[in-house]
Formats: structure tokens, C-alpha cells, sequence
């Protein structure tokens, strides 16, 4: 088996890879009287959901993070389906609720029963009076244990943004309460800066829940001895294979995960050529590269044009200009060393290569004649990748849910949400679906025969 083809989040900490700074720097945090809150900005695929299940068992984080790990509880709760639900489905805010209150009980071991809460059919004025009970209950499990301090993990907190405000609000209520407030902080997870999470026409004022989190930490590219130990995993690779690996992934996770379990296919198979390999992982990292590249052209729009900038090798760099190959760095894209900046991923630039006369216009430097993919989010993104994957037969909801989420999976009501969403952005008739429909009892199926 190809042991970098699984791209999934890593359940088993001993196959966490690195992050010793990042882990560092959060358990600095979390030590503090009281205890500050994080937030963890990355990409997608980055590997923001590994690191949360990595701090859920203590007994990882205790190297990092001395004796005082053993007194931490880490609930955790993904929040990405609830983005999907918007702000008006206040249903969500329920959902959420129920699984915090879930997710804190389990933590501890202790039985919890919420079954004689209403889920359906409450109207949107009465979920309130229900979400404050929720909250209730997550209070009295932390005032009953006054010996650990919980620490909340929220993946993909993005979905709060969308929930109604009050969500936010009692987050916040939880680390103000006299009695339990010393004991509560939060570590979240999110694809962009917390700020840029509520447009600025939608807001009258800043969430109270977001200024919690006083620094954000960024969830860049991995360090030598990261890659090394990553890339050590197998006896296959030679040191040729490996050098290969990071030429053509520079430090950035991802590309080097596709880079190797080509590289690993290659050796394995024993046909093709090393320039058959780079192709193929060029192109299938093309998607993603181009995607992360839309991202920072829409954050640096001061550069005239963002992709020649890539091209100079060598001169002076404006403010901008820097900014954005910082960026880049924290990606594990770029380095700086005594002669200026460069792009350090093969992979990286060979998929922005296909138009270098990209005008300042565009929104990335696509080829005219390549369509970009729908724009999908996260959560969207990878449940089409699956079904495409398995595309012909049908998926389960189990089989969905254990794959985007083998932690805490969402309820049915959420995944449908996600593929109606799917629907919008794939199907010419979202209403009448012909590429990605149900199977009544058994689950979603994404048709090859319809174009």
C-alpha cells in the first residue's frame, strides 16, 4: 500500500508528522493563568483537522506541553457542515449546541442523554430557549469538574460565522462566567484570518466571540526534519527519489504528499520515467495550486500584476510584493536566501506557467482553454472528491460521513445540505438533479454516463 496516498486527517497520533513549534506555541497558550485562546489559520489540506486530533489526546501533547497537559479536556466539534446551513437556518445553532454538549460529556466518559430535546419542528423563536439549555448543560459538566480546564477544539470555525449570533455569544459567556471562566479556552481552526470571516456589509459590530483570540498561528509548510521524517516512512525511496520529492514539493505538505506517492508508484511499478512522474504530479496538484494562488491574488490586489511578480527573479521587492511571497513562505512555497526570493516548489510554478502573460485583471493565471473548477468550499470540495473517487456507485451516507469526517461526522440533514449545495454548482438544474443523485434507502451516486 502506498503510504502517502491516504490524504485524510491523521487519527493516530503517532503518525502526526512535526508541527513541534506550532504545538509549542499553543500549549504556551493553554499554560497561561488563565488560558488564552488560538486560532489556527491554514489552507485547506494543511493539516489543521490532524493537529486538533492530535491535541484531543493529551497524552501527545504532553512532551510539548509538560504535566499541565494532563489536567486539559479537549472537546471537539467540527463546525464546517453548519456553513452550509446560513445564517437564517437557526436549526443549525442547534446542531452545533447538541454536539458541544455531546462532545463535552464523552471527553469525560460520562453518559449523556439528549434525546428528550427537540430537534425538528421547533420554531425558530423557541431554538433559542433550547441552545441556552445546551449551553447550561456544557456549563454544569465543567463546573462539576473543577480539576481539568477545557480546552474546546473547534474545526472549521468558519461555520460559526454563519449561525445565528447568540452561538457566538455564549461561546463567548462560557470563558466570562466567574466560576468556570479560568477553565475555558478555545483552539479553532479556520482557512482565513477570523476578521475576514463576516463581511464587513453584513455586520453592525465585531463578534463578541472573535476577540477572544488576541493572535492567530499559522499552519505553514514543514521544516527539514518534518519532510525528513515524513519521507523516512518507507525503505522504497532513495535519496535521489527524496530530493526529487521536494524539488518538485517544495515544503508545503500537500504537494509533497502527491509528489511522493508518485514517486512511490514509480518505484514500485518499475515503468515510466521520472519526467512520466513530474508530469503527473503537476497535474494533478494543478487544481490546488491554482486555487491557493486565487486566494492570494484577491488579498494582494495592490501588486499590478501578482503573477509576473513570480517571474523577477532577483530585484528589489516592493512592500507588496514582499508581503506576498511572505505568504507564500508560510505556505512552504517560498524562501528567501541571499539572492531574493524564489519559488521553491516545481509543482507550485509549473501550474501558474500556462499563462504568463496573465493581464492584472485576472483573477489567476489559468490557460484560457482549461474551465476552473466549480467553486466548491472545503467541506464541499471533499465530499465531491470522494464521490468522484467512487463515482458509478453508490455511497452511503456512513461511507461519506467516515471519510470527510472519521471524527464527530454530522448528522444526515447536514450531508444533504452539503450535496444540495454540491447540486447548485454541478448540475444544470439543480432541482432535477441527472450527475449527482439520491438512491432512496441507500445514499448519493455521482454518474459517470452524464456530462
Amino acid at each position: 500500500m502506498n503510504p502517502f496516498s491516504n490524504r485524510k486527517p491523521v487519527i493516530d497520533p503517532a503518525l502526526f508528522i512535526g508541527r513541534r513549534n506550532l504545538v509549542a506555541a499553543i500549549c504556551e497558550r493553554l499554560t497561561a493563568m488563565p488560558p488564552q485562546c488560538c486560532a489556527v489559520i491554514g489552507d485547506a489540506r494543511s493539516g489543521k483537522t490532524s493537529l486538533l486530533y492530535y491535541l484531543r489526546n493529551a497524552t501527545s501533547a504532553r512532551p510539548v506541553c509538560g504535566d499541565a497537559a494532563a489536567r486539559f479536556v479537549f472537546p471537539y466539534v467540527n463546525a464546517g457542515p453548519y456553513a452550509d446551513l446560513g445564517a437564517s437556518q437557526s436549526h443549525g445553532a442547534l446542531y452545533f449546541w447538541r454536539d458541544l454538549a455531546r462532545a463535552t460529556a464523552q471527553a469525560l466518559a460520562l453518559p449523556v442523554d439528549l434525546s428528550d430535546l427537540p430537534d425538528h419542528g421547533i420554531a425558530d423563536a423557541a431554538i433559542v430557549d433550547v441552545v441556552y439549555t445546551l449551553k447550561c448543560q456544557v456549563e454544569d459538566i465543567i463546573r462539576q469538574h473543577p480539576e481539568h480546564t477545557f480546552v474546546f477544539l473547534i474545526d472549521n470555525v468558519e461555520g460559526i460565522a454563519r449561525l445565528p449570533r447568540h452561538t457566538a455569544s455564549f461561546l463567548r459567556s462560557l470563558t466570562q462566567d466567574p466560576d468556570i471562566g479560568a477553565r475555558v479556552a478555545y483552539v479553532v481552526t479556520a482557512r482565513a484570518p477570523l476578521s475576514r470571516l463576516y463581511p464587513a456589509d453584513e455586520l453592525r459590530e465585531p463578534s463578541s466571540f472573535w476577540g477572544l483570540f488576541a493572535s492567530e498561528l499559522f499552519l505553514g509548510g514543514l521544516d527539514d526534519a518534518e519532510i525528513a521524517e515524513l519521507l523516512e516512512r518507507t525503505s522504497a525511496l532513495n535519496n535521489a527519489d527524496r530530493a526529487v520529492i521536494r524539488q518538485l514539493g517544495g515544503a508545503n505538505l500537500m504537494l509533497i504528499l502527491i509528489a511522493a506517492a508518485h514517486v512511490y508508484d514509480w518505484r514500485s511499478l518499475h515503468s515510466g520515467s521520472i519526467d512520466d512522474v513530474e508530469c503527473a504530479a503537476i497535474e494533478e496538484a494543478r487544481p490546488l495550486c491554482r486555487s491557493w494562488w486565487r486566494e492570494l491574488v484577491e488579498l494582494h490586489t495592490s501588486i499590478p500584476d501578482a503573477h509576473q511578480a513570480l517571474s523577477d527573479q532577483g530585484r528589489t521587492r516592493s512592500s507588496d510584493e514582499t508581503a506576498l511571497f511572505e505568504a507564500l513562505q508560510v505556505r512552504g512555497l517560498a524562501q528567501r536566501d541571499r539572492h531574493g526570493w524564489r519559488i521553491i516548489s516545481t509543482m507550485f510554478a509549473q501550474a501558474l506557467h500556462d499563462q504568463p502573460n496573465a493581464s492584472p485583471s485576472d483573477a489567476s493565471p489559468l490557460s484560457p482553454s482549461v474551465v476552473p473548477p466549480p467553486a466548491f468550499t472545503h467541506l464541499e470540495g471533499e465530499v465531491y472528491a470522494f464521490l468522484r473517487e467512487h463515482a458509478g456507485r453508490v455511497c452511503t451516507r456512513d461511507e461519506v460521513k467516515r471519510a470527510i469526517w472519521p471524527v464527530a461526522p454530522p448528522s444526515d440533514s447536514a450531508l444533504q445540505k452539503i450535496i444540495e449545495r454540491i447540486r447548485e454548482k454541478i448540475e444544470p438544474d439543480p432541482k432535477h438533479p441527472r450527475k449527482l443523485i439520491a438512491v432512496r434507502g441507500q445514499g448519493y451516486m455521482l454518474r459517470r454516463d452524464v456530462d
